[in-house]
């Protein structure tokens, strides 16, 4: 966060039950999730991120503005060392969703995201049972 210092994070935390899981390894998770969103969005727009435990599920997502990600491109997006452009110069190795999505995986979860013109979110989801 401190190479995005001046952006704007909103929280909105619903959390009506506990939630079982390696804490450190759900924090990477949204430490990847939420820097995917600061480098890549809009540099101007908030960053939303929102928790949510119900009776079946945990919900963690994470939005932004910029443009849409290509439907064709969503795919490629959770490989190791995946870039949307290729040759572009950015931070990082293009890890970040990888991991990320393993994360998930190991707790019995998936990772989606939706795309378009209004914003592109990441939703981490898992079964609270």
């Amino acid at each position: 966060r401190s190479g995005h210092a001046d952006r704007v994070i909103r929280t909105e935390l619903a959390l009506a039950r506990p939630v079982a899981c390696d804490p450190d390894r759900i924090g990477q998770l949204l430490s990847n999730l939420l820097g995917n969103a600061l480098s890549h969005g809009d540099p101007q727009g908030a960053v939303s991120v929102r928790a949510t435990s119900g009776d079946d599920e945990f919900t963690l997502s994470v939005a932004n503005n910029g443009a849409p990600i290509a439907d064709s491109a969503r795919t490629e997006l959770f490989k190791p060392f995946s870039r949307l452009k290729p040759g572009m110069v950015r931070e990082g190795l293009g890890l970040g969703l990888y991991i990320a999505s393993q994360i998930a995986i190991a707790h019995g979860g998936r990772i989606e995201v939706v795309s378009d013109d209004a914003e592109t979110r990441f939703t981490f989801r898992m079964p609270t049972v």
